[in-house]
C-alpha cells in the first residue's frame, strides 16, 4: 500500500491527532529597557547607560554588541531583533553571526521609531540632559539551533560619532527582564567592510562604574525537530489504516 502525506494527515485526523507545526512569532529572548532607577539622577542606583565606540574614517570603525543564546531544546527561527539607541541617528545596521564564525551583515534597513521608558521618560546623560530615544527593529532571517549563541553588533549613522550609540543597562538595577545577562558585552573593527573577530569586554571599570549589557529583544518561533511529532505519528499509522478501511467497508457494505 502506497502511503502519501495525505494519506497520513487524513488517518491521523480520524484519530483526532493534531500534528504539530511551528509557533506564531514570540518574544524569544526579553533582555529590553530598564524600568527601574532609569537615569543620571538615580545617582549610584542608576541603571541605563549607552556605548559607542566609533573610529577613524567611514572604513575603520569600531562596533558594541553583545550576544544571546538560544537556551531551549529546540532550534528557533527568529525574524526580528530590536534594539535601542539615542539621537541622532538617521539609518541603522545589524551585523551578526553564530558565536566563533564569520560576522556579516543580516539586516541593513532598520526601521527607526521614538521610544521611551516606561515612565515616558528619555534618556539623560551625564550632564543632566535628556536625549531622544529611538527603537531600532531589524527584520531578519536567522536560524539559532538548540544551545547556539549568537554575536550582534550595532551600525548605522547619524551621532557625534562614527555610528550611533548602542542602549545597555545594568542587569542587577533594570527592574525588567534580562535574559541571558553576564555582564560583559562585545566590540568588533569594521575595515574596509569586513568584520573582524569580535572580542569580550566590561564596562565595569572601562567608562562606568558598574557592568551592563546591550538590551536587546528576540522575536520568532520556535520550530519543533521533525522527529518529534513524525515518530510519533509513524507509530499511530497502523491504528489510522485500519480505520479507513473499516469505513471504505462500510461504504461498500
Amino acid at each position: 500500500m502506497r502511503i502519501t502525506s495525505k494519506f497520513l494527515l487524513a488517518s491521523l485526523a480520524l484519530l483526532g491527532v493534531v500534528v504539530a507545526l511551528p509557533a506564531n512569532a514570540a518574544l524569544l529572548v526579553d533582555r529590553g529597557l530598564p524600568t527601574d532607577n532609569l537615569n543620571n539622577a538615580a545617582g549610584a542606583s542608576r541603571a541605563n547607560v549607552a556605548w559607542v565606540d566609533g573610529g577613524y574614517t567611514p572604513t575603520d570603525y569600531w562596533l558594541v554588541g553583545d550576544t544571546f543564546k538560544n537556551t531551549s531544546s529546540q532550534p528557533w527561527s527568529i525574524d526580528k531583533i530590536t534594539v535601542w539607541s539615542m539621537n541622532p541617528i538617521t539609518t541603522a545596521t545589524l551585523w551578526g553571526g553564530i558565536e566563533n564564525s564569520t560576522i556579516g551583515v543580516v539586516s541593513a534597513l532598520g526601521t527607526i521609531s521614538a521610544a521611551t521608558y516606561a515612565n515616558t521618560s528619555t534618556y539623560q546623560g551625564s550632564s543632566g540632559a535628556f536625549r531622544d530615544m529611538y527603537q531600532v527593529d531589524f527584520t531578519v532571517s536567522i536560524a539559532l539551533a538548540a544551545g547556539q549563541t549568537y554575536a550582534f553588533f550595532f551600525d548605522g549613522t547619524g551621532g557625534d560619532y562614527t555610528v550611533p550609540f548602542v542602549h545597555a543597562s545594568n542587569a542587577a538595577l533594570s527592574g525588567s527582564p534580562q535574559d541571558g545577562a553576564d555582564d560583559t558585552m562585545l566590540w568588533v573593527n569594521i575595515l574596509n567592510g569586513t568584520a573582524g573577530v569580535p572580542e569580550t569586554w566590561t564596562s565595569l571599570g572601562n567608562g562606568w562604574d558598574k557592568a551592563s549589557d546591550v538590551n536587546v529583544q528576540v522575536f520568532g518561533a520556535v520550530v519543533p525537530e521533525p522527529t518529534t511529532y513524525l515518530a510519533g505519528a509513524l507509530l499511530l499509522l497502523p491504528f489510522g489504516v485500519s480505520t479507513l478501511r473499516r469505513l471504505r467497508r462500510n461504504r461498500q457494505a
